[in-house]
């Protein structure tokens, strides 16, 4: 299950364009392309919504590299890397960078069943 502000889309439809492009932007095997793009959409970060046409942009990590899927209805259309969704952030109703962007990041690929600890407990052994 996704931490708060992130969501699964692992169980939407993968058009052929979008695993191709997958394998093309990032790097990954063919063979394992699919599988590998699923569970990278286990767990990913919503950006923006273009109201023109339906689509959403959400960010994923792949084995440590960012990747913008986009979305619209139930199917992933294509894969982007950071710099090539960069330009296209206005369309997608933000005008500026994400704030803490390495924040946002960090949360993507860290261990959800480590717990954060408590703010009454001391960052070190008593």
């Amino acid at each position: 299950m996704p931490r708060p502000g992130q969501r699964d889309y692992s169980a939407a439809r993968l058009t052929r364009h979008a695993v191709e492009r997958f394998v093309e932007r990032l790097g990954v095997a063919p063979e394992e392309a699919e599988t590998a793009l699923r569970a990278a959409l286990k767990r990913t970060r919503r950006l923006g919504r273009n109201p023109e046409n339906g689509a959403v942009a959400v960010l994923a990590v792949d084995r440590g590299k960012i990747l913008v899927a986009i979305f619209q209805d139930e199917s992933l259309l294509t894969v982007l890397t950071w710099p090539q969704f960069e330009p296209s952030l206005p369309e997608f109703g933000r005008a500026h960078l994400p704030r803490k962007r390495g924040r946002m990041i960090r949360r993507l690929t860290d261990d959800p069943s480590e717990q954060d600890p408590s703010p009454s407990d001391p960052p070190y052994p008593a």
